[in-house]
């Protein structure tokens, strides 16, 4: 991979002169106050929860996480079976306490299940569609409850980068939308500018295109997949480009290492911020200004941390991650298991906010896949080649070989057309890698779990 030509400007442009923010600022302000009314009220109403007593906000949480099971009970056909058959009735969830005591759930119950979970609450004007791949590999199907302003854990998120929600953004990660749909993207934006780099697609001319998109928009944020991100920075540190400084860098997707957020950091002469989220549960937890763990999002966001054998573990001790979204009316996900794996910290946060703490997330790493021509394809994005089949496999893995062969490793679902899905996936991941490359379909029983989780995208190529 090369950056190009890209104009390159001083770091002394950075933080402190006069960002084209604050011209915007009262067109932004008008739209929150109409368009995003229901954003700007969740907002303020996350922004007083954070700094609850822990004791009353534990309170809060129950309350609601009970709440949340007994209406998906009531509603959904999925729930309503599970809890009967693990001995729950409905006059059971009346107490708070019997929710940790309730079955939990995984990415085969909703792949096998979805018409299921669905609430008879879930309308078109209310739901919209996620079909995601996954970081593990396992495609399924999830519903949006649209009614939910999920925009406004992404500006406390802001608020506690030092960061105003009108901020121009810069975006690192794949592409999912056509040029009208982005178009559309875009207009829903304004005032503020976001612009993108496909992770699918980092090559030189590419990342000379975004670059220099960069210099022209001189954006506050740049936010995207730690992989990608790291990429970008360390070849700018290689060919010793200089970029207008952001005021802030946040990645996802996967586990942000101490070398990346060193190389991020020196590359864009910002701080680096961490946040845990997925396709299923948006906006989980995030890193503050301290960088001591991540704060949870704990009134609208119930994580727990079991063993296997679904214990909850101690504080400093790591357990598998179990969410309750404490929002989604039209498909519930009540102790679902993510996957990943982290540790409660138990202790005060310097920067006031109450919430929670975790350590960062372990366990949803991706590698990148090289191509010869020096192109490189972020493997977050990678996860996602079979959004399109979602029923065709059970799990895949992508491993590219020292040789640069890519092998496509696939537990099949066995369904009628399964086998074509899973060629058509192949084609499509041949033409992502412009068929530099041999593609190989190998059919497995079984993908092994390292460290609790499967890794998505694996290269033995440097």
């Amino acid at each position: 991979m090369a950056a190009g030509t890209a104009v390159a400007s001083s770091r002394a442009r950075g933080r402190g002169l006069l960002h084209p923010e604050p011209l915007k600022r009262p067109a932004f302000d008008v739209k929150a106050a109409t368009v995003l009314r229901a954003t700007r009220t969740a907002y303020r109403e996350h922004l007083a929860h954070e700094r609850m007593d822990p004791e009353a906000l534990q309170t809060l949480q129950d309350q609601r996480a009970i709440a949340q099971a007994s209406f998906a009970m009531q509603h959904s056909r999925f729930y309503r079976d599970l809890y009967r058959s693990a001995g729950f009735s409905i006059g059971d969830l009346r107490d708070p306490a019997a929710f940790c005591k309730l079955p939990t759930i995984g990415k085969e119950d909703v792949r096998e299940r979805f018409a299921d979970f669905r609430t008879d609450e879930a309308i078109s004007a209310n739901t919209a569609l996620n079909v995601t791949g996954g970081s593990t590999g396992e495609p399924l199907r999830i519903l949006r409850d649209v009614r939910v302003p999920a925009r406004a854990l992404e500006w406390q998120l802001f608020h506690w980068w030092g960061l105003d929600p009108s901020v121009d953004i810069a975006i690192v990660q794949r592409h999912t939308k056509s040029q009208k749909d982005r178009l559309r993207h875009a207009a829903s934006w304004w005032p503020s500018v976001r612009f993108q780099l496909d992770a699918f697609r980092m090559n030189e001319e590419t990342i000379g295109q975004f670059l220099a998109q960069w210099q022209s928009v001189e954006p506050s944020l740049l936010i995207g997949y730690a992989g990608a991100i790291s990429e970008v920075a360390a070849e700018l540190l290689a060919r010793d480009i200089r970029v207008h400084q952001p005021r802030a860098v946040a990645t996802t997707a996967a586990p942000l290492t101490d070398p990346q957020r060193a190389t991020i950091s020196e590359a864009f002469d910002a701080p680096v911020y961490d946040h845990y989220r997925s396709s299923e549960v948006p906006w989980i937890a995030g890193e503050c200004a301290a960088h001591e763990g991540l704060h949870v999002f704990a009134d609208v966001r119930k994580l727990e941390l079991l063993d296997e054998t679904g214990v909850p573990v101690a504080a400093g001790t790591v357990g598998d991650t179990v969410v309750t979204d404490l929002n989604n009316r039209v498909f519930p996900l009540i102790r679902y298991r993510l996957g990943d794996r982290t540790a409660a910290i138990d202790a005060p946060c310097a920067c006031g906010v109450t919430l929670p703490r975790i350590q960062p997330i372990s366990g949803r790493q991706t590698d990148a896949l090289r191509l010869p021509g020096g192109q490189v394809v972020a493997g977050e994005g990678l996860a996602q080649i079979f959004s399109r089949h979602p029923g065709a496999v059970r799990q895949f893995q992508i491993h590219q070989i020292s040789d640069r062969s890519v092998v496509l490793r696939c537990v099949s679902a066995h369904r009628p057309d399964s086998a074509r899905d899973i060629q058509v996936v192949a084609s499509n991941l041949r033409e992502l890698l412009d068929h530099q490359v041999k593609v190989a379909v190998v059919l497995v029983d079984r993908i092994p779990h390292a460290g609790g989780k499967v890794r998505c995208v694996t290269s033995d190529a440097r």
